[in-house]
């Protein structure tokens, strides 16, 4: 997808699925002759189960996830035409750049933020660098992989070859059942076959575990013991051919799995210290699993028979379930920070203008109008403010300003008041800050920042000096960053607090650079 500071690995990085992942590919699209189609696709899933449920599969967009390259006073930037990475401080915009590998296309933070790693893809190896003088350790891995995630607590960066990635031309010896473990602090790599290609990598919230999906296997690495081994799991029982797999969702403490795979009205549970499965009822045609609030709970939506199935994940095989209203189609949910504040029911497929909220303390389920039907979804840090995204492509229930544009709803969770803005392109990429004050929002071409007034769900223009690229926020801070189109390297900071802007142009050279500040 993208490299500087984008929302996912544009290496085909899929995000943890704890509590959420990001989808393939961004949102669907709304085809007023047949259903919502993603990646323009017509054809729609086939379902097996006795509730009649023909529309794909709901997506997940990655507006709302951000890769770890912005530190609280510091940017690390990958510059892969040049082979370097720029180092920015915070707000002094002074600049250290290094060389590393050939073609960086992403840049990674430990959870510390005082080491970073680099995937080269020219190189096929991995950069390890201290932050504070990027001192560059080269590591080798394994040829032709396209995808990096790095560990909760850091010590862990893995590369492997995701199912979803395009594999283009084969230009050496290469295989794509292997993964290289890079550990950082020794800044060595270890090699191993996976067995299988994998869609999804995953992590306890420990970073003890990694755990990679495919379709008829899973693969459990223990990160904490050496040597490191792979243990599969079979999760199908048709090994030639199986459902694809289309969620896991860990436990936190990475002792369970639940897997949602298409087509399959029932869930496979995997026990990940005893290696072994069992499968779990659910609703018809289950298009969303994800993890309560509570972090004891996880809950899939049953699309197909407008139900929400709650597991116990120490004791699963007895769900709770709890109707929605069957005569609207709800297939996603998106959960806040804790359970008071309200769940966010919703469609990416239906063509239908409205979400629905559930109130977590009684189960409670209103649905709520929206301008024109939603492509994606988005909660900011404290859970009071949600995002709705609608894409230019019309429905027959939608609001007539809307007609072949794209837009934006805000909605304050707590009070249900709403702002919608009707917007000139589509939208790429979103940002909250920390603490949920603000929100940001960049657009195809066009040279502007969106700044977002949570307290109001106001909307202002803030002038950029050339085209977005990439958008996000400094940990703890009301600073946003974005990278701009420019040969030399562009990056424009804003200030939420003071309304400050400062760009700075000429970063990758590291030499004649320009800081311009408006206000």
């Amino acid at each position: 997808m993208t490299i500087v500071g984008s929302l996912v690995l544009s290496l085909a990085c899929r995000g943890a699925m704890s509590p959420k992942s990001s989808a393939d590919s961004g949102y669907g699209r709304y085809d007023s002759g047949s259903a919502w189609d993603q990646d323009g696709d017509a054809d729609a899933d086939t379902d097996t189960d006795s509730d009649t449920d023909t529309m794909p599969p709901e997506t997940e967009s990655d507006f709302f996830s951000l890769a770890p390259a912005p530190a609280p006073d510091f940017l690390l930037i990958a510059n892969p035409d040049r082979d370097t990475v720029s180092r920015v401080t915070v707000p002094e915009l002074e600049v250290i750049t290094a060389p590393v590998g050939s073609e960086p296309q992403a840049v990674q933070l430990s959870s510390t933020y005082d080491v970073a790693i680099t995937f080269n893809e020219g190189s096929d190896d991995a950069s390890v660098l201290p932050t504070d003088t990027l001192e560059e350790i080269r590591v080798d891995l394994r040829p032709a992989l396209d995808a990096m995630q790095l560990s909760p607590d850091g010590t862990w960066a893995i590369a492997f070859n995701s199912l979803d990635a395009d594999d283009g031309e084969v230009g050496s010896t290469q295989s794509v059942k292997e993964a290289s473990f890079v550990h950082l602090a020794s800044a060595t790599s270890t090699g191993l076959a996976l067995g299988f290609q994998p869609r999804q990598l995953h992590f306890s919230d420990d970073g003890a575990r990694a755990v990679f999906l495919g379709d008829a296997w899973l693969a459990l690495v223990q990160l904490d013991v050496e040597p490191l081994d792979i243990q599969l799991v079979q999760i199908a029982d048709d090994l030639l051919d199986p459902p694809d797999s289309e969620e896991l969702l860990l436990n936190p403490a990475g002792t369970r799995a639940l897997i949602r795979q298409r087509d399959n009205s029932r869930l496979v549970l995997v026990d990940l210290d005893a290696l072994s499965t069992s499968t779990l009822p659910t609703g018809g045609t289950p298009s969303d699993l994800d993890m309560h609030p509570d972090g004891v709970h996880a809950v899939a939506v049953a699309r197909g028979s407008s139900e929400l199935w709650i597991y116990d994940l120490e004791s699963p095989q007895a769900p709770r379930v709890v109707d929605m209203p069957e005569d609207e189609t709800l297939g996603a949910v998106t959960f806040g920070p804790d359970e008071a504040t309200p769940a966010l029911l919703y469609s990416t497929v239906s063509g239908q203008s409205r979400f629905a909220s559930w109130d977590l303390s009684d189960d409670s389920i209103t649905v709520h109008p929206l301008p024109k039907p939603v492509v994606a979804v988005g909660l900011d840090p404290t859970g009071q403010t949600a995002l709705f995204v609608h894409d230019d492509l019309d429905a027959d229930d939608m609001d007539v300003a809307y007609d072949g544009k794209h837009g934006v709803t805000l909605v304050n969770t707590r009070t249900w008041l709403t702002n919608d803005y009707v917007l000139p392109a589509e939208p790429t990429q979103f940002a909250h800050s920390d603490d949920g004050a603000h929100g940001f929002l960049i657009m195809d071409r066009e040279e502007r920042l969106e700044v977002l007034d949570y307290g109001t769900l106001l909307m202002d223009d803030v002038e950029l000096r050339s085209e977005p690229v990439h958008l996000g926020t400094l940990p703890g801070t009301s600073w946003a960053y974005v990278s701009q189109e420019h040969e030399l390297g562009r990056l424009s900071l804003y200030d939420a607090a003071t309304g400050t802007l400062k760009t700075m142009t000429g970063f990758e050279l590291n030499a004649g650079i320009e800081i311009e500040e408006d206000r």
